[in-house]
């Protein structure tokens, strides 16, 4: 037996298999955790910078250095020091195309049009924005940044602006030319995601590493705690067994005493070997090391029931007070059996069953409960058993008998009978073939009965727990190696089937957070289309009185959210917009660009009271809204004059719309109207909205894995720490008793030998002696039962710590060490404490045990 701890027999040191899973799975957290704080990092911070705006020349639309400062109400911030330059010039080619600015960051030009002209000495001719070259990293960024911000000044231009038209430009520059680093939340999420899920995977597979070593390393230890009681019971039994006449030997007593010592000895002889396979990476979870454990188990489970049923054969054979227990244990089955069949055949008809037969099954049952109680010589209780037992099986036969003549359905499988009671019988010298005995013919009356009748007791309609104990120790074993053998350990189906059921709630539950995230994050503002035009109200200019402001609310399809008040200026469209003569085949009008711009701030100008005198822009609030009336009765309404910038990605369509001349015409009046402010409305509902650059089914699918093995991880982690005992046992449930415990034993255990702690050195060991020699050996066997106990607590993990049964165990064990450490000199008295105190170890049910003396 190998020394409890980490040396074997021969005092070679014991290590632990690792998993390679386990470090790195540590190894993944740590990079789980970088790549999160370097996503978290990526996130930007405030800008800190200020964006500054210089103005060069005289502009036009009422652009200058102080409109553009009055209407710069609060500094633009940005994430790199960073200057707009306005100019009033043309740019070069250099300039726009290549982004040469050895003098400017950013440098806009206000001019509409191209210059066109034949002479190609002339290099600034260009409109739009031009960046420097080092801003950006390459030509695709660089012509996109100088789109945007080119277009965010001439949008803003088309809605009536000029001074606020630079400051958007600015605004545009300062998001465009923002210097952080990957944003793309599916970059990160889908970086976390994979490294979380490789993670898990490497947890899983360290944890169930853990927990498959661990459950065989219990099995173990339980197992050599059973062979160390029944070393233990040797030293009782050699008592026993030489107490008992050699004549009032059965033979049954006596190959079972021979088999106990046998396989002692063999399983003594297995242990070392298997305790080294546990111990060494190749072999630890191996399917050979499976059998060998499966194996030992079976071994130490037989040894453990043949040590019982000698030590209670014994006390009988030897005339030992108290042999009355032994009896009750080998009456108790029957008396189980007998009392379920007589509650059976109460609810038999009248005619089914004779009440003179149910009274001698009473009868005959009593007499054998009485022959168990008698305290008479062993022989004499033997025999007196055997008869009582004889005569009730012969009845129970005669009952089947009358049973079978009934109609029936089918009959219940009948239980074999425990090995342990066979065992017993055989060493008490009652072999008998197992039909024939009493116990066999009532479990079969009761089936019949319960067949012919149907289900009459309560326990009927459950599953029967004899059904498994009954197994023979044979079957057992071979049912232990089948399920072991693989060395696959697998959990029992009920609990797979938890562990599948809690992953799909759990990923669908992630999926359906996924959902609101993506949800939150890519849905675009929109306006619903079913209102009325509520929260509108008008201020009409009209001389001629041809708008109806009642037909354009009711030819609206929108309500604004809040209050807003329109003025709509009717006027003759030929006075405000210079008109294209009308090519060949079109139907549509187009009018010179600058025009629209110009009809605009004329407006602007006619309503002196709605405009900043500072900026000249729109007070806050103000909206314009031209409409224009041809000779041939079509309406034109170029877009709107706006207090409102226009921010972000969305366009504001043909509100804002100049640049190419196209103007829609309508003979509907109202309807052209109520169209523009719709669009208003709407452009209004997603003003400053910046689209998504990523895939939202990318991103659903990275959040959902990422929430799912989030979770998963945790849950492993705490499985993982719940499934240690060495380093979080000293927190659980008795862990202070179970340390003093395993104190006090390492000082009792002070000075024995690897030898004297070996079981096949204390089973090779000379059995005779004196009295103070088979205390000490008595004491010895004792004591390694106690520490394979210990080991065993010390070895549970956390989550079995929190149960009773620990607390249970651990005050047995107490008691256990306590009486190991008085040294009584009356060698009778000490075993029969002793052995008496080993029993209830591993939680079994505490039973009396007498020794001779």
């Amino acid at each position: 037996m190998s020394r409890p701890g980490r040396y074997d027999s021969r005092g070679r040191k014991l290590r632990r298999p690792r998993s390679w899973a386990a470090p790195g799975a540590l190894l993944m957290a740590l990079v789980t955790t970088f790549v999160a704080l370097q996503g978290y990092q990526s996130i930007p911070e405030e800008p800190r910078f200020e964006v500054s705006i210089v103005v060069e020349g005289t502009p036009e639309w009422n652009i200058s250095q102080a409109t553009v400062d009055a209407a710069l109400s609060e500094p633009i911030k940005s994430h790199q020091p960073l200057q707009l330059t306005v100019t009033d010039r043309h740019l070069s080619g250099d300039e726009l195309l290549r982004g040469q600015l050895p003098a400017h960051q950013v440098l806009l030009s206000t001019q509409l049009e191209n210059l066109k002209t034949e002479n190609n000495r002339v290099q600034q001719r260009f409109t739009g924005a031009a960046l420097n070259s080092e801003l950006v990293s390459g030509s695709d960024e660089y012509t996109d940044a100088r789109f945007e911000i080119s277009g965010a000044f001439r949008d803003n231009l088309g809605l009536g602006h000029g001074p606020q038209a630079v400051v958007a430009a600015a605004e545009r520059a300062a998001i465009v030319l923002s210097t952080q680093g990957v944003q793309n939340p599916v970059y990160w999420f889908g970086a976390i995601g994979l490294c979380a899920m490789l993670t898990a995977a490497l947890l899983y597979v360290a944890l169930r590493y853990r927990s498959r070593w661990g459950s065989r390393h219990r099995r173990l230890t339980a197992a050599q705690r059973k062979l160390a009681r029944v070393l233990l019971d040797l030293e009782a039994l050699e008592a026993t067994y030489a107490a008992a006449p050699v004549d009032s030997r059965p033979a049954g007593f006596n190959k079972n005493w021979e088999e106990l010592q046998s396989l002692s000895l063999q399983a003594a002889r297995s242990e070392d070997p298997l305790v080294a396979s546990l111990f060494t990476k190749k072999g630890a979870l191996s399917a050979h090391t499976g059998a060998q454990l499966a194996a030992f188990e079976a071994s130490t489970r037989t040894l453990t029931q043949l040590a019982d049923a000698l030590l209670g054969a014994g006390s009988v054979h030897a005339n030992l007070a108290g042999t009355g227990s032994t009896f009750d244990q080998l009456s108790r089955p029957i008396n189980d059996a007998a009392t379920s069949l007589l509650i059976r055949l109460e609810h038999a008809p009248g005619k089914m069953i004779s009440g003179s037969d149910v009274q001698s099954l009473r009868d005959d049952l009593g007499e054998l409960l009485q022959a168990s109680a008698l305290e008479v010589d062993s022989s004499q209780a033997v025999d007196r058993w055997r008869k009582a037992e004889k005569q009730l099986a012969k009845h129970a036969k005669a009952l089947t008998h009358s049973l079978r003549r009934y109609p029936r359905g089918r009959i219940p499988a009948v239980a074999q009978i425990p090995a342990e009671h066979h065992q017993l019988r055989e060493s008490l010298g009652l072999e008998t073939a197992e039909q024939s005995s009493a116990l066999y013919q009532l479990r079969l009356a009761n089936a019949l009965v319960r067949a012919t009748l149907g289900d009459t007791l309560a326990s009927d309609t459950r599953v029967q727990p004899e059904l498994t104990h009954a197994m023979p120790a044979a079957s057992t074993a071979s049912a232990g190696r089948a399920a072991r053998s693989s060395g696959l350990d697998e959990p029992a189906p009920r609990r797979r089937g938890l562990r599948i059921t809690g992953a799909v709630v759990t990923l669908l539950l992630s999926m359906i957070v996924s959902g609101l995230t993506v949800g939150a994050l890519s849905d675009k503002p929109e306006v619903s289309h079913d209102g009325s035009g509520q929260g509108v109200s008008f201020e009409v200019d009209d001389p001629a009185k041809l708008l109806d402001e009642d037909e354009v609310l009711r030819y609206m399809d929108t309500d604004f959210q809040t209050g807003a008040s329109f003025t709509l200026a009717v006027r003759d469209a030929e006075s405000y917009l210079d008109f294209l003569p009308l090519e060949a085949g079109r139907s549509f009008h187009q009018v010179r660009p600058r025009s629209i711009l110009e009809a605009k701030w004329r407006l602007k100008r006619e309503f002196m009271d709605k405009v900043n005198p500072l900026t000249g822009e729109l007070r806050e609030g103000e909206v314009i809204v031209p409409v224009l009336l041809a000779d041939d009765e079509r309406t034109v309404v170029p877009g709107v004059i706006s207090a409102q910038v226009q921010r972000g990605d969305y366009g504001w369509g043909r509100l804002a719309a100049w640049e190419h001349g196209s103007i829609s015409e309508s003979k509907y009046l109202e309807m052209e109207v109520a169209g523009t402010l719709d669009d208003y409305n709407n452009a209004l509902a997603r003003n400053g909205y910046e689209p998504v650059n990523f895939s939202g089914a990318a991103l659903f699918w990275m959040l959902t894995f990422l929430f799912c093995f989030t979770v998963l991880n945790l849950v492993l982690v705490v499985r993982y720490l719940l499934s240690t005992a060495t380093r979080l046992g000293r927190f659980g449930r008795g862990a202070r008793a179970l340390a003093k415990a395993r104190e006090q034993l390492e000082v009792l255990m002070l000075g024995l030998e690897d030898s004297q702690i070996n079981a096949v050195a204390v089973l090779g060991a000379a059995t005779h002696g004196r009295a103070d020699e088979a205390g000490q050996r008595l004491f010895e066997r004792a004591l390694v039962m106690a520490w394979h106990e210990a080991q065993e607590l010390s070895q549970l993990p956390m989550g079995e710590r929190l149960r009773q049964s620990f607390a249970r165990r651990v005050a047995h064990l107490e008691r256990l060490v306590a009486r190991l450490g008085e040294r009584d000199q009356d060698v009778t008295h000490r075993a029969n404490v002793l052995v008496a105190a080993t029993r209830g170890a591993g939680g079994d049910e505490p039973v009396s045990v007498l020794l001779p003396g």
